[in-house]
Formats: C-alpha cells, structure tokens, sequence
C-alpha cells in the first residue's frame, strides 16, 4: 500500500485518527482562505464597488430582478468554508472523549472526511474557474483609490524626508493641505504649487511626484511591499514554486 513502515504499536494503528485531523485542518485552512476571496469578489462584484465583473458560467440571474446578477459560486464557496469548518470539529469532538484504543465512534470518522474532501473540491474548482474568467474594471479601481486623500501619508512623509520638517509639524501640515483640497473636491495632486506653498512655504515642486497614486504605492518598495515590482517578483515566485513556469 506504500507505506514509509508498520506502525510500532498496535493500539496506535486501530485508535489513531490524527491522519484524518490533519486532512480536515489543512482543508479547513484552504477553504478559510477561499471563503475570504469569494468575499473580496462579491464585494467588488457588488454594485457600490464595480470593481469586477464575474464570468458569467459562475453567476445566476435573479428570479425578480432581471438586472441583477448573483454571485452564485463565490457564496456557495464562502458557505462551503462554514460546513468544512464543520466537519473538522465534528471529528474532533468525536475523538476527544475516547480512550486510547478502537471503539465503535471512530466509524464516523468518514462522512466528514468525505464531505470536506467534496465540498474543498468545489471550492478550488470554482474560485479557481472565477480568478481566471472575472473581468476586472481597473479603472474604476484607480477612481476609488484616489479617495480619501490616500495620498496624505506620502505628503507627510515627503515633508519629513525632504524638508527636514518634524513629524508633528508635517502631520498639521498635510492635514491643511487635505481640508483645502477637500473643500474643492479635489486630490491632493491637483492642488498647485501655490496652494500648497500657502500653507507652508518648504514645499517644492518635488513633492508632486510623491503625491499621485502610483507614486504612493510604488514607493512600497521594501521586500513584500505593495509596490507593482514587489508584487511581481512574488508572483514569479509563486509560480515558480507551483511548477507554473
């Protein structure tokens, strides 16, 4: 059967079960983190994000609204966590008030074995099918990040990097600059250089390229930073570790 050895002690081979435990943690792990990017994808699905559009094979229309469409998959997949995680304290509750040799309890071990095995199936199936056929709206995920001043950080950090100014100072700072943008209904890189002398004169033209929304997140540059050639060299990474290259 392939076995490494015979097990060294009977009573451990016909009441030991840490086998399926550890199968039904490692499924129940996978699905946690299938559950939460099946939310991310509804949320973004969801009309007040628009972020992405899912494929149609994995989506339902709704029986009321002939405008709506269900993400079906990722709910189910978000609901399948919940009966996985389940069936991982099913079997461990079954096996915590045993003595240590076989009895008769232990032939449960099987359905929840089984209907995690199906269940996690499904799942990978499915958000595997969505990450590869979702549409992503890329610009409407480049309009949502310019809101709420994100930027704001960066301005602070660019004050106390680049003109030597304390931390306090620059947080008073930058909060001016966001209370003058905002009562414009603007960004903050689409204040001029004069406005943002105004509030305080050690401002250059410089700190125009720290201001925009890529310059924000390439500057996370640090090992698993946010910044796109981070997320690149990971991404590498993982495909190389899944023999995808």
């Amino acid at each position: 059967l392939g076995f490494d050895r015979p097990t060294a002690n009977s009573l451990d081979a016909v009441s030991d079960r840490d086998f399926a435990l550890d199968y039904l943690q490692a499924a129940n792990q996978c699905a946690l983190h299938l559950s939460r990017l099946a939310e991310e994808f509804i949320l973004w699905a969801s009309q007040p994000f628009g972020f992405v559009r899912l494929p149609d094979a994995l989506s339902t229309g709704s029986s009321i609204m002939p405008q709506k469409k269900n993400p079906d998959a990722a709910e189910l997949v978000r609901g399948h966590a919940g009966r996985i995680t389940g069936c991982l304290m099913a079997l461990t509750v079954t096996m915590k008030g045993l003595p240590l040799a076989y009895s008769k309890d232990m032939q449960d071990d099987k359905p929840p074995v089984f209907e995690a095995h199906g269940l996690l199936g499904l799942s990978l199936a499915a958000m595997t099918g969505m990450v590869a056929d979702a549409t992503f709206h890329t610009s409407r995920m480049r309009q949502a990040a310019e809101m709420g001043y994100a930027t704001a950080t960066d301005l602070a950090d660019w004050l106390v990097r680049q003109a030597d100014i304390p931390f306090r100072q620059a947080h008073h700072i930058t909060g001016a600059a966001v209370k003058l943008a905002e009562s414009r209904g603007v960004a903050l890189d689409a204040l001029s250089l004069a406005d943002l002398q105004a509030i305080d004169g050690r401002i250059t033209d410089a700190v125009f390229a720290a201001l925009s929304v890529e310059a924000s997140v390439a500057a996370r540059a640090s090992h698993g930073g946010t910044a796109p050639v981070e997320v690149r060299k990971r991404v590498a990474e993982a495909r190389a570790a899944l023999g995808m290259e």
